[in-house]
């Protein structure tokens, strides 16, 4: 029996140990198959990581392709703008005619934004009037022919030849009966020589110690000894700074009158006539940097000389502009040093000029010109056409501020006028910065609209120095117009070709431009002034100041008045 028990539990034991070993086989397989599909998941994980990864960078790539491609849209676009630009300047108007004529927007010229060049100013839009015939002046009926009265007068008899002083039918003859007269108007060139006859007088008696022959004393020269007279310098002066004739064109004119002049000739004696204008040149300086409000601007100029330190011959024509005078600047640099040493170190007042850096950094109140910035505005509207509306707002809002503006200056004399619109003019300026927030806020702004808006609003301070500031104007035009001349010289003449040249030249705009801004005759002038030098022997007349605009008496000031300018 015991047997049989232990038989049947060695039986039970032998099952049991190989259920267990059957189990354990299970479970090394689960363990395996666990462990195979454990590195089966790790491995695709690391698959997935790295295609996730690589998504990733194919995202970041994509958005990287997007972000180029939509640069370079912008870059196509902007390019597109330039290309209308300068397509306009080439062949377009060379002024804007869509907005209001006032004081204040007058024509000018040119500036790219934030810089100060030469670009097509904007006028301001002036109410519609009836248009009218050609040559009919509005609300009058017209003026006739002018008589020209200032101008001398030579008279010629025409008369009947003897043969028809008579009746054909009886041959009575026929009794004069006063004239008929008509007028034309000659334009004769005349180059002649003067020959001064010096009288000499012998004596007559043998008195010692006295000259055998006494002769008139010579009449005075604005050159020693030079050949040309004064006339003709006043005429070389006024042909190429005040008309901008290169001189080589003058020799020409000068050819067919019968006189050939060498350049050496006309060169050498300019170059001896800048010492006497300088001390007038020095009196306008400093009667400018006295001023507390300047308009300025400058353009490029060529000067052809080597100077130390500097590469190329590209300079800068400076014009600072006051009340009455006109100051140009030649300098090699366009830096704020220029202005800066013009003015003087204990400089007060306000600048009228327009965004160009160098101007804000001299310490004074800059008024930024709003020629400049609507012509932003006026570049977005030809360039972008779907901005094109956006752009036209704009410009309708700061035309609609020149026209209050002018309406404000011209009210100064009437108080209760001057307040109404000055009310209208800060509302107005007030709008205009709340739209520009409001628009700046919107994420889909364009980037042209963005960048104009943001310049607005950087200069906005100094956009408005004319809101307090009734005296100050809305643009800085007057000074783009000064320059324009000497542009039309840079085009003649191409610039300087010598430092004594360059001088010159700086000295006759400023002394002709400030003439002009006075109401008076340059020429006539130019004649007196040079006949005094002429009678101080060739040299600057010992009151240079008696000369000046602001100096000269009520009769001299008549006598040069220009003959455009009302009496």
């Amino acid at each position: 029996m015991s047997e049989t028990i232990c038989v049947l539990e060695s039986i039970e034991e032998i099952g049991l140990r190989q259920e267990a070993n059957y189990w354990r086989a299970q479970h090394a397989r689960a363990s395996e198959r666990e462990n195979f599909w454990k590195a089966q998941s790790q491995e695709l994980q690391r698959t997935l990581s790295k295609h996730e990864a690589s998504l990733e960078q194919f995202r970041q790539e994509l958005a990287k392709q997007a972000a180029t491609l939509a640069e370079k849209d912008g870059q196509i676009e902007a390019l597109k703008a330039r290309i209308v630009w300068l397509t306009q300047r080439l062949f377009g108007r060379s002024t804007e005619q869509t907005g209001p004529a006032s004081p204040d927007a007058s024509v000018s010229g040119p500036n790219p934004p934030e810089t100060s060049a030469q670009d097509p100013p904007p006028s301001v839009e002036a109410p519609a009037v009836p248009k009218r015939k050609r040559g009919q002046q509005q609300g009058a009926k017209g003026h006739g022919r002018r008589r020209r009265g200032s101008l001398p007068r030579v008279d010629t008899t025409h008369d009947l030849p003897p043969a028809q002083r008579g009746c054909p039918k009886c041959g009575k003859p026929l009794a004069a009966a006063g004239t008929e007269d008509s007028e034309e108007i000659e334009w004769e060139v005349r180059v002649y020589r003067r020959r001064h006859r010096r009288q000499r007088y012998a004596k007559t008696c043998d008195c010692a110690g006295v000259p055998r022959i006494v002769t008139a004393p010579a009449p005075e020269k604005l050159i020693p000894k030079g050949l040309l007279a004064t006339s003709f310098w006043v005429r070389v002066l006024l042909e190429k700074y005040l008309f901008q004739r290169p001189l080589h064109r003058v020799r020409q004119v000068l050819a067919l009158e019968g006189l050939d002049l060498s350049q050496g000739t006309i060169s050498g004696g300019l170059q001896r006539l800048g010492p006497l204008l300088q001390p007038v040149y020095a009196c306008l300086q400093e009667r400018n940097r006295q001023a507390k409000r300047w308009k300025m601007d400058e353009t490029r100029w060529q000067v052809y000389v080597e100077v130390e330190g500097k590469n190329g011959y590209l300079w800068w024509l400076w014009v600072a502009i006051t009340e009455d005078t006109v100051v140009y600047l030649l300098e090699p640099t366009r830096s704020a040093e220029v202005p800066r040493r013009h003015l003087g170190e204990h400089r007060e007042g306000i600048l009228l000029a327009d965004r160009y850096c160098a101007y804000q950094a001299l310490g004074l109140v800059v008024a930024f010109c709003w020629s400049h910035i609507r012509r932003d505005f006026v570049r977005i509207r030809e360039a972008y056409p779907p901005q094109e509306s956006w752009a036209e707002a704009w410009v309708k809002r700061i035309n609609d501020l020149f026209q209050l503006n002018r309406q404000r200056r011209q009210g100064r004399g009437e108080p209760q006028t001057l307040a109404r619109y000055d009310q209208e003019v800060r509302q107005a300026v007030a709008a205009m910065a709340e739209c520009r927030d409001r628009e700046l806020a919107d994420p889909q702004l364009p980037p042209a609209a963005r960048k104009a808006l943001e310049s607005l609003r950087r200069h906005w301070a100094g956009a408005t120095v004319f809101v307090a500031h009734p005296e100050i104007e809305m643009d800085n035009n007057e000074s783009e117009r000064a320059l324009r001349d000497p542009a039309m010289g840079r085009k003649n003449y191409f610039g300087c070709g010598s430092l004594w040249s360059g001088t010159l030249m700086v000295a006759c705009f400023s002394i002709f431009q400030t003439l002009r801004k006075n109401h008076l005759d340059p020429q006539q002038w130019l004649v007196a002034y040079l006949e005094a030098c002429a009678q101080n022997g060739g040299k600057p007349p010992a009151e240079v100041a008696t000369f000046l605009p602001w100096n000269l008496s009520e009769e001299r000031k008549q006598a040069w008045r220009h003959p455009r300018d009302p009496p």
